[in-house]
């Protein structure tokens, strides 16, 4: 079956390459739309771990799974500065993959078995209007939408996700404001393109709309709202706001706080997360000093829910994937639980200008459930590696343990006695080896 998983993907990169030589040929030209597109080819290889015992009660073990992801990302150029055709094709195959791979998200889950699969991930028409000081794009089809307002898709697998649906970005000066409603979302270890949902009743949700606007004088500054609301489902808002300030040549602080609020709309089942509204906030502190950076953070968050231990829900409904940029999304934990506060610290270091290395650690207290004050942690390291001799190769590895609760159907498992809780641990990471390349007719 592998000739048939990379069948459509060469077909794919065949036309482009048919297209390239067109657009290298002296037939007539098109105004740009040919001249000045591009093909880019990305070949993603990633292993991922987690040996987490925390859903050991409901057979859940170790999740390990393996896999190698294709994508082929085609854009046109613009037919008279105008208008513009956009294209992504991703093929994932299947490397490895153990019983319990499906919670690793790198391959389709077929009723228990891991498979490969291939899509069309982007498929998008685009038009642009330009002058010295504004600009406006419209984007309709099937796109990526990376932290857009409230929503956003995963590009750490061997497949990035993908959303249906209308688009607009613009800016004027110091101001841009983005805006999208979107109907369908594709998965990053799927190719089905599928509805949005309620939590509890599986209700269908017709549509999400979402946007933001940002005020950024400068590189080092930007401060952002942000506001969506999956129909009569639930609204979100928040303030995200970054500075850099610098203190000397190479010296500088980094500043960075964002808050969001979840609010149950008429739809609202009250069934996962929080009963009726919910709150997240951190704040984080950094000093950058020549090679070398490192900073402390902390959040809290108020997620009330009753008969269960609440926690701040960031995604929009069933098959959707939200935008959340708190150190509180650990690695291995989430620190985002009812009256729950973390303290997060990182260190990195730029070795050369190919090679980082960093290590950082979570700690989350101040929790209840049943009365049973509950506490996680997480610490680990990672490398980064860009080679400067073979363009577009990089590599990525991040290791280390995590210590949280079990879960019995759902809910933190306590102690006979009431009086303590079960603790979970195991170890997580995953390597990633990225390889890319393009073709550019400019």
């Amino acid at each position: 079956m592998a000739h048939i998983k990379f069948a459509l993907p060469l077909a794919f990169l065949s036309g482009i390459s048919g297209t390239c030589a067109f657009a290298n040929s002296e037939l007539p030209n098109t105004q740009g739309f040919i001249e000045n597109s591009r093909f880019d080819v990305t070949l993603k290889n990633v292993w991922m771990i987690n040996t987490n015992n925390q859903l050991s009660e409901a057979g859940i073990g170790d999740q390990k799974a393996w896999a190698q992801g294709a994508l082929l990302d085609y854009q046109s150029g613009w037919y008279r500065d105008a208008i513009g055709i956009d294209a992504s094709w991703y093929s994932v195959v299947k490397l490895y993959a153990n019983k319990d791979f499906a919670g690793r998200d790198l391959l389709r889950d077929n009723n228990g078995h891991a498979e490969g699969f291939n899509k069309i991930g982007q498929l998008y028409a685009k038009l642009k209007w330009e002058d010295e000081h504004a600009y406006a794009r419209l984007y309709a089809g099937w796109k990526q939408l990376y932290k857009f307002g409230t929503l956003s898709v995963t590009r750490s697998r061997a497949a990035p996700s993908s959303w249906q649906g209308v688009s607009l970005e613009s800016g004027l000066g110091d101001l841009s404001a983005r805006a999208a409603w979107v109907t369908r979302f594709s998965e990053r270890d799927e190719p089905e393109k599928r509805r949005f949902y309620t939590l509890k009743t599986n209700k269908p949700i017709d549509y999400i709309v979402t946007g933001d606007i940002s005020w950024s004088p400068d590189k080092n500054t930007r401060v952002s709202w942000l506001a969506g609301e999956s129909d009569n489902y639930l609204f979100r808002q928040g303030i995200e706001a970054q500075f850099t300030l610098p203190l000397a040549e190479k010296e500088s602080l980094l500043l960075r706080s964002a808050w969001y609020y979840n609010r149950g709309l008429a739809e609202w089942e009250g069934a996962r997360g929080f009963t009726h509204s919910a709150q997240h906030i951190f704040a984080l502190m950094g000093y950058q000093y020549y090679a070398m950076e490192s900073g402390v953070a902390w959040s809290k968050t108020k997620a009330p829910l009753d008969n269960g231990l609440g926690h701040f829900y960031w995604h929009m409904g069933k098959n959707t994937r939200g935008a959340f940029n708190s150190p509180a999304d650990g690695e291995g934990n989430d620190y985002v639980n009812d009256n729950e506060q973390m303290i997060y610290w990182y260190g990195k270091y730029v070795l050369s200008p190919e090679l980082t290395t960093g290590i950082f650690a979570n700690y989350g207290f101040g929790a209840k459930y049943q009365g049973v004050k509950l506490n996680q942690w997480e610490y680990g390291g990672f490398i980064a590696w860009t080679s400067k001799a073979v363009s577009g190769l990089s590599l990525f590895a991040g290791f280390g343990p995590s210590y949280s609760w079990k879960l019995v159907k759902g809910k933190p498992w306590l102690t006979d006695d009431k009086r303590d809780f079960h603790r979970s641990h195991g170890l997580g990471g995953g390597i990633t080896m990225e390889y890319k390349f393009g073709l550019h007719n400019q």
